[in-house]
């Protein structure tokens, strides 16, 4: 498993994640960006993955799946599940980050349980 992100990447996925209120965007094992000029300014000096914060609607439970990069695609992984989950989305395809995320995640949980929309 990659255990970086690339530049591109990074500021990529920072503009989607302008488009959402509910999912978080932070650096591995750090509190999330509070703002999107904070998430550029940090990955252009950092590399290590980023991690995306998901709130499970009705349940006082989130979920953090690790953004990394693996060539032209973005790898979203989440490894707190009994069998790790990863999904890869083509760094062009950005309007398949939220769905491919949710999908991954959705299939996991328990049944009536699904990560809150983006």
């Amino acid at each position: 498993m990659a255990c970086e992100i690339k530049e591109k990447h990074a500021k990529t996925l920072i503009e989607v994640m302008e488009q959402t209120s509910s999912w978080k965007l932070h650096p591995e094992k750090k509190p999330a960006f509070g703002s999107s000029s904070e998430a550029k300014e940090y990955v252009e000096t950092h590399n290590e993955p980023l991690c995306i914060e998901i709130p499970v609607v009705g349940a006082d439970k989130k979920l953090s799946v690790k953004v990394t990069s693996s060539g032209e695609d973005m790898v979203f992984s989440h490894i707190s599940f009994d069998e790790p989950v990863e999904t890869k989305v083509h760094s062009s395809h950005l309007k398949l980050i939220s769905s491919s995320v949710a999908d991954m995640l959705n299939a996991k949980l328990p049944e009536g349980q699904k990560v809150a929309s983006f």
